[in-house]
């Protein structure tokens, strides 16, 4: 690395390999929706992912090493750029600016990789004790063999990276390209990461820097389909893994393939989500009813029917950012200020929208519910399960649009479940002396 554009194509690197596995593989697009009570496995389909669904998974299991292999490449060209920058910047003038937002921009994406990785296989920040393992922080180029480090040790670390990296980054860069995190997506990650810690009054004010305030900036009525389309040329939509019909990728094809008429699906929606979205709902459009109606599916990946299967990947959203806000402040007790965030959400999702005036339990139940409808088949629900200490309570029912068919083989995995944390892969376990297996 020695000129300016080294250390952009580096940093760019870091996106691929977050794109080429990590999420168009769609393991944390599409897992943590199978391991919930969102989807169904659909007996007719490529059974795809069917260990996750059936919390039946190992070791060896693909997509364990997958999503594990990735992330730890990813954050290696990350730390290509932050030890040297860190250690022997010599850059002057513009480029010296231009390389210190490079630096805070590998600083977020290696804060926001080992939040991803100590999700899946650390136990939840609020419920770990102080020796719970989760992953290792890897903070530098060398290869060696590392230990794990505890869930609260990757915490303060990654909080740090994110925190730094929003101090060192310029406020207008990357500020109008959504593909690349700027200063504003970093506050909303920051916002999922407080949340997640239960840092409630920390939430409230990262996602504040992250929004507009006023409801402008979640996609209206109108331009809810544009959300899941390969521009993506809306304000809502913080950050995405931006795709292109050069990359080879189709990030929509592993939920299923073909037409209406005759549509292979690997997953169904379940009976009991499908029936939450009213028709009044511009978010019911993303599931459809397929091959006669027999399934209902998930279909906000069909890129609007155009070269189905190539869809940009949202990663946070504005909306998201505004539920987050209301449910933290619902926890430090803001009940107004919870309801309006809700409010100015179901606004821009509801044609009969009515201002809400729920309060207490109630207030706190629609704000779960909206975050569910909103983030459906995002890679959400089950690990808002997870951080809320919640079990995965399936409905019974089967992968037919009425209910009927297979239901799920298991029905029922409580929030103490040792698959709540997902196993080391064994080839990390084979090579590494140094590393343990979670306990199961």
């Amino acid at each position: 690395l020695e000129s300016i554009e080294d250390f952009d194509n580096t940093t760019k690197s870091v996106y691929e390999s977050m794109r080429s596995q990590y999420y168009t593989a769609n393991f944390m697009l599409m897992v943590p929706d199978v391991m919930s009570d969102n989807l169904v496995l659909n007996r007719n389909g490529r059974q795809i992912y069917n260990e996750f669904s059936d919390f039946r998974y190992y070791a060896d299991t693909y997509g364990i090493s997958g999503l594990w292999s990735s992330a730890y490449n990813a954050i290696l060209g990350a730390n290509e750029v932050i030890t040297r920058l860190e250690k022997e910047n010599t850059f002057q003038g513009n480029e010296k600016t231009i390389s210190d937002n490079l630096l805070a921009e590998c600083l977020a994406l290696r804060g926001l990789i080992h939040f991803d990785l100590v999700r899946a296989y650390g136990k939840d920040y609020k419920t770990a004790s102080d020796g719970d393992l989760g992953v290792t922080y890897k903070d530098y180029t060398e290869v060696d063999l590392p230990s794990r480090h505890t869930v609260k040790y990757v915490y303060s670390r990654l909080v740090e990276d994110l925190e730094n990296a929003k101090k060192l980054m310029s406020d207008n860069y990357n500020k109008s390209i959504n593909s690349r995190l700027n200063k504003k997506s970093i506050s909303a990650i920051l916002s999922r990461v407080y949340l997640t810690m239960g840092e409630d009054a920390k939430a409230v004010s990262a996602a504040t820097d992250a929004i507009a305030g006023d409801g402008s900036d979640i996609a209206s009525i109108s331009d809810f389909s544009k959300i899941f389309t390969t521009s993506m040329e809306v304000p809502e939509v913080l950050f995405r893994i931006a795709i292109t019909a050069d990359n080879g990728y189709l990030p929509g094809n592993d939920w299923g393939q073909g037409s209406e008429s005759s549509y292979i699906a690997n997953y169904s929606v379940t009976y009991s989500l499908n029936e939450l979205y009213k028709s009044t709902d511009i978010r019911r459009s993303q599931i459809k009813l397929v091959n006669g109606g027999a399934y209902n599916v998930v279909w906000k990946y069909n890129n609007g029917g155009k070269s189905t299967g190539l869809i940009d990947i949202p990663i946070i959203r504005a909306s998201e950012v505004y539920l987050t806000r209301a449910e933290a402040n619902y926890n430090l007790k803001n009940y107004d200020d919870a309801l309006s965030d809700l409010n100015l959400v179901k606004e821009r999702r509801y044609s009969d929208y009515e201002e809400g005036t729920e309060s207490g339990a109630a207030l706190e139940k629609e704000i779960q519910l909206q975050r569910r409808l909103e983030l459906a088949f995002e890679g959400h629900r089950f690990f808002d399960l997870k951080r809320r200490h919640e079990d995965v309570q399936r409905d019974g029912k089967g992968f037919m649009a009425d209910g009927s068919g297979v239901p799920s083989s298991t029905q029922h995995v409580s929030a103490d479940s040792p698959y709540y944390v997902m196993p080391i892969p064994q080839s990390e376990i084979d090579a590494n002396k140094n590393m343990v297996q979670n306990k199961y």
